[in-house]
C-alpha cells in the first residue's frame, strides 16, 4: 500500500519493541538504537537536527536536487530524508537528501507575507525559515513581504491539502532571467482537469503538449507529477508552457508501507471528523479513545501511525504548533507525584512542577506495557508510574501546559528510577548579593556541583547565563549532573 509523503514528516520503523518515535527528541528507552528513515524538518547544526534529534554526520552521503553536496549546503528549514539510526535524542546519518517542492517565479503577492508560485498558494508563519533574501538589486528585500512578481524562489514546506504550500524554507534566487542557464523552474503537485494538451496543479494550468513525456507516459489524471519549464507563466492567461512532466514517486504522493510498520507524519489538517484526519492529502483512522476535538483545520500536527490490517491508523496526535524550538519549552522525567482528573482543570504532578493537562490536545502513551498502548491521564498511579512530559508556557504565563505525555519503561531494580530529569531555559538572577539559577521555577542548588558539561567540555558555573538550555539531574533531592548548551552565534 502506499502513503503519502513526500513532504510529510515521517519515520518508518521496523515493529521493535521499544522503539521510540525515531524524529521526535523524546522517548521510553534513549539506549535503544533503532534504525531510522525520517523525513523532517533541519531544526539546528553541530551535526545536523532534524525534529530536535542530533544527528552525526561523519562519512554521511548528502544529495541535494539529485546533486551530491556538503552539510555546508544544508539549511535550518530544509525538509529532508535521512536513512540511518538514532535512539530518539540522537544518532547517526547515513544519507541525507533533499528536494524543494517547488521552485519557481512569485506570480503574486499578499499582505501579511503570503506568495503565490507557478499557481501554488504559499503561506508562511514565524517559523518558516528565509534564506539568502538580500538585496541584490536595490529593492530593500530582507523579508518575505519584500519578495516582487517575477522574483525566482525555492520552496520547501508541508503540502495543506487544497494545492498550497505551508513553507518551512524559502530561498530567493534573484529575478528570473528566462536567458540565464539556470533557468529552468520546476513545480511538483497533483494532475487535476486533465484535458488532451492540459492539466492543472493547483491553480495553475499546465500546457503539455509540447512537452517531453517520456518520464511520465499517458497520464489518466490524479498522478503527482513534477513539471518542468524554461519561462515563467503567461503574463495574461497565467498558463506554464511546460518542456518536460515527470511522475513524482512513481506518480503516487507516498511511499511503500507494510503491514505492522509505522511513521510519523507531521504536516497541516485539511480535514477532521471524530473517525478520520487529512494530512498532507492523506486521510488516516482516528479509533475510539482519540480525543480531537481541540483541533481544527489548518493545524499542524503531529501523527504517530500504526498499520493494521492495510489501514493507517493513529494512535497518537500531538500539536506541533508547539514544536522543540518552542520559547520556555521544558521537559520532565520522574516517577509522578500526584493527578488530578477534574474536568476543565486537570493536571499531572512531577519533579515538583505541576503541568496542565488537555485531554483534547494530547494523548498519553503508554511504554510501561504494551507498545503504542493508549493511556488517560486516570490510568497514571501516582508513587509509581514513571513518565516524561513535554510542556509549554501556558497563555498567561503563569505555569505550563503538556504537550506530551509519555509513561515509561520500569528497570527491574526500582531504586534507579527515583531521579529525577529536567531540562528547559535555565532563569539566572542578581540581587547584588547572590546569583540564584532556576528552572520551571524550581531553584537550583549549583553550587555543590563541581563540573558542568557545557557543549560538551568541562565548565564552570560563571559561564551559565539567562536563557540557557539546562539539563539537570537530581538523586534523593542533590544535584548529581549539569549538561548546559551554549546557543551558537
Amino acid at each position: 500500500m502506499k502513503f503519502k509523503t513526500t513532504t510529510l514528516y515521517a519515520a518508518m520503523f521496523t515493529a521493535m519493541v521499544g522503539i521510540v518515535g525515531c524524529s521526535s527528541g523524546g522517548g521510553n528507552n534513549t539506549d535503544t538504537t533503532a534504525a531510522a528513515n525520517v523525513t523532517g524538518k533541519i531544526t539546528g547544526f553541530g551535526s545536523v537536527y532534524v525534529d530536535g534529534v542530533e544527528f552525526e554526520t561523519n562519512g554521511t552521503d548528502i544529495i541535494i536536487d539529485g546533486v551530491p553536496a556538503t552539510e555546508a549546503d544544508l539549511r535550518v528549514g530544509m525538509l529532508v530524508n535521512l536513512i540511518g539510526s538514532d535512539n530518539g535524542t540522537n544518532g547517526n546519518a547515513v544519507s541525507i537528501s533533499f528536494e524543494d517542492e517547488v521552485e519557481g517565479v512569485v506570480t503574486r503577492t499578499e499582505a501579511g507575507g503570503g506568495l503565490q508560485v507557478m499557481g501554488l498558494t504559499i503561506t508562511t508563519d514565524g517559523t518558516t525559515h528565509l534564506d539568502d533574501l538580500v538585496d541584490t538589486n536595490a529593492d530593500g528585500i530582507v523579508d518575505i513581504s519584500d519578495l516582487e512578481l517575477g522574483d525566482k524562489v525555492e520552496i520547501s514546506g508541508y503540502p495543506d491539502g487544497n494545492g498550497g504550500v505551508h513553507a518551512t524554507y524559502i530561498e530567493f534566487e534573484g529575478a528570473y532571467d528566462s536567458n540565464s542557464v539556470d533557468n529552468e523552474i520546476e513545480v511538483k503537485g497533483t494532475v487535476t482537469n486533465l484535458t488532451a494538451t492540459t492539466f492543472d496543479i493547483g491553480s495553475m494550468t499546465v500546457d503539455f503538449s509540447g512537452a517531453d513525456m517520456s518520464e511520465a507516459g499517458t497520464l489518466v489524471g490524479g498522478e503527482y507529477v513534477e513539471v518542468k519549464a524554461e519561462t515563467a507563466p503567461d503574463a495574461v492567461t497565467g498558463i506554464l508552457t511546460a518542456t518536460k512532466v515527470e511522475l513524482e514517486d512513481g506518480g503516487e504522493y507516498g511511499v511503500d508501507g507494510d503491514e505492522g510498520e509505522e511513521l510519523e507524519v507531521e504536516g497541516m489538517i485539511s480535514e477532521i471528523t471524530d473517525t478520520t484526519i487529512t494530512v498532507n492529502g492523506q486521510t488516516f483512522d482516528i479509533p475510539a479513545g482519540i480525543n480531537v476535538s481541540g483541533f481544527a483545520v489548518g493545524d499542524l500536527v503531529d501523527l504517530d501511525i500504526e498499520i493494521v490490517g492495510g489501514v493507517a491508523t493513529i494512535h497518537e496526535i500531538e500539536d506541533e504548533s508547539h514544536d522543540d524550538d518552542h520559547i520556555g519549552k521544558i521537559e520532565v522525567e520522574a516517577v509522578v507525584d500526584a493527578t488530578d482528573t477534574t474536568v476543565g482543570s486537570s493536571s499531572i504532578t512531577l519533579g515538583g512542577i505541576t503541568i496542565a493537562v488537555d485531554p483534547a490536545k494530547v494523548v498519553m502513551i503508554d511504554y510501561s506495557a504494551t507498545a503504542n498502548h493508549i493511556i488517560n491521564l486516570g490510568d497514571i498511579v501516582a508513587g509509581t508510574d514513571r513518565v516524561e512530559v513535554e510542556a509549554i508556557p501556558n497563555a498567561a504565563g503563569d505555569g505550563y501546559i503538556a504537550i506530551s505525555i509519555e509513561r515509561e519503561a520500569s528497570s527491574d531494580d526500582t531504586s534507579v528510577d527515583t531521579y529525577v530529569e529536567l531540562e528547559g531555559p535555565v532563569t539566572v538572577t542578581n540581587d547584588g548579593v547572590t546569583t540564584t539559577y532556576s528552572l520551571a521555577g524550581i531553584v537550583l542548588d549549583l553550587n555543590s556541583v563541581n563540573a558542568f558539561v557545557i557543549n560538551e567540555g568541562t565548565n564552570t558555573l560563571g559561564e551559565i547565563a539567562d536563557g540557557y538550555e539546562m539539563s539537570v539531574k537530581i538523586e534523593a533531592g542533590l544535584i548529581t549532573k549539569v549538561e548546559v548548551d551554549i546557543p551558537e552565534v
